[in-house]
């Protein structure tokens, strides 16, 4: 699967979910601008929002326009939808005037104070066609204190040195040659909002079990790599008892424990357990595995009833077993299943055993499991409403 393609479908998956951000865009409605140039900006403002789940406990979005002076042209509780939003975009006039930055990047602070909800992450998107009139270090500097991310996008006269003050790292700052040229780098922007407000799982608690494929067509060296695959969900999440717990279970002809939830406490312990490993190479009796995994998410075997539970199926090949009754079990009893189909999987089945195509992941080989750690463990961390 090529890069772009497979971002595009990480965009569309991470936008999809109950994610939640408060996003303003502040935007340059200087004489320097041409008035096509404006129009451009505003399409571009709104294909962006069309990429979230708008809502007012999910994504919203505010419109900030500046010259000499900012000017609110919306703010971030005022429209509930992407319709809204796209026809406040839609309707916004051009200022004209002169391009004081600093001044607008001062004037967003209570913007973002009056509608902050706890916990959810703030970011600021600033479009300018040229250099600030005033200084933007210092008033870009208090929101940043203030937990805000901010996008520096500069266009034809920007000055990069500035756009960086703005931003604060070159990571968020963004140049293109025309304002027409802004629809190039949109998904670029949406992919670093989505890995920026991801939070690398804190403050959540989960019940994880893993159940491998290890069967005799898997080569020596794929299975490595869902091994190592394993130790990046593993490093990706805060394990503890009272946080994320982790279990290892494989299959071939048969299932095999490996550990349980509640056997090891630490990052270490696991990553030395994963690396023992060694696979079984017989059949592939998913079916079987899928009842065998069933307790081990109960308290006897370290579950814990009161925090969510996932269970993430590998597999390489068709199931010589039936799979899709054994898997509503485990889903009747309140637990997500992810599947994961890599080279000669059966996409029916990895449905049966996931239960919704959105919970299915379809890889051409073993290599692509590094890009879906990420995807896997952003779904789980944003599957809760925000608050």
């Amino acid at each position: 699967m090529g890069h772009s393609k497979r971002l595009q479908i990480q965009i569309q998956r991470r936008t999809s979910l109950k994610s939640c951000a408060d996003i303003y865009f502040l935007i340059d409605g200087s004489g320097s601008i041409y008035p096509n140039d404006f129009q451009d900006m505003k399409v571009f403002m709104n294909e962006m929002i069309s990429m979230f789940q708008v809502s007012a406990n999910g994504v919203r979005f505010g419109v900030v326009q500046y010259e000499s002076i900012p000017q609110t042209e919306f703010t971030i509780s005022q429209y509930n939808s992407v319709k809204q939003l796209k026809e406040a975009v839609r309707v916004i006039q051009q200022l004209g005037g002169g391009t004081n930055t600093g001044d607008a990047l001062r004037y967003m602070k209570s913007l973002f104070v009056k509608a902050a909800r706890d916990s959810v992450p703030k970011l600021l998107i600033v479009i300018t066609d040229g250099e600030s009139q005033d200084q933007v270090t210092k008033a870009a500097e208090e929101l940043r204190q203030e937990g805000i991310i901010i996008y520096a996008i500069g266009v034809k006269n920007a000055v990069k040195k500035e756009l960086k003050d703005i931003a604060g790292t070159e990571d968020r700052m963004f140049f293109v040659n025309d304002f027409d040229s802004l629809k190039l780098i949109k998904h670029d922007i949406v992919q670093d909002i989505l890995n920026s407000t991801w939070m690398s799982c804190k403050n959540m608690k989960a019940d994880i079990i893993l159940l491998v494929d290890s069967s005799e067509s898997i080569h020596p060296v794929d299975f490595q790599k869902m091994k190592d695959f394993m130790q990046l969900i593993v490093n990706r999440s805060d394990i503890g008892s009272d946080k994320v717990q982790i279990g290892l279970l494989q299959f071939s002809s048969e299932p095999q424990e490996e550990f349980q939830l509640n056997q090891y406490g630490s990052k270490a312990d696991l990553r030395k357990a994963i690396s023992g490993i060694r696979p079984i190479k017989s059949g592939t009796m998913t079916g079987k595995a899928l009842t065998f995994a069933s307790s081990y998410f109960d308290e006897p075997k370290g579950g814990r009833s009161r925090v969510k539970q996932y269970l993430i199926v590998i597999t390489d090949g068709e199931a010589q077993d039936i799979v899709r009754e054994p898997a509503e079990t485990i889903r009747e009893k309140g637990i997500t299943i992810y599947a994961i189909g890599v080279l000669h999987a059966n996409n029916s089945q990895l449905v049966e055993i996931a239960g919704s195509q959105d919970r299915v992941f379809f890889e051409d080989n073993f290599d692509s499991l590094t890009f879906l750690e990420k995807e896997i463990l952003f779904e789980i961390c944003n599957l809760e409403d925000c608050k």
